[in-house]
């Protein structure tokens, strides 16, 4: 047997896992902060053109600090979902097994 009823219980936990939500949340948020920050940056900067300006705010520490915790939480993000896709999959050849079982019950 692929997938055994007891494990089921950890499928279950993990389908019912409400930490992925807040990680997608957060990741959203990073993410959409991300233009923000680089505003405020370039709005500090003395450069006389927008391209120079922005140049300038992407070399600062505090965007390329904000761009790491923005991949740190991608990363949390795409590990939940791939745990969830996994624990779903493995719901789907759990309930596979069990309707071949049942077939092959009502065979004999």
């Amino acid at each position: 047997m692929l997938v055994s009823d007891d494990d089921m219980h950890d499928v279950l936990a993990a389908l019912g896992d409400e930490s992925g939500a807040a990680h997608r949340a957060a990741h959203e948020y990073l993410d959409a902060l991300t233009k923000t920050v680089l505003a405020e940056l370039m709005g500090e900067s003395d450069a006389k053109s927008a391209t120079e300006r922005e140049q300038w705010a992407r070399a600062q520490t505090r965007f390329k600090e904000h761009l790491a915790k923005v991949g740190a939480q991608a990363k949390a993000d795409y590990t939940a979902r791939q745990r969830y896709a996994a624990a779903n999959a493995k719901m789907e050849v759990w309930r596979t097994q069990n309707a071949n079982n049942r077939a092959a019950e009502r065979v004999r």
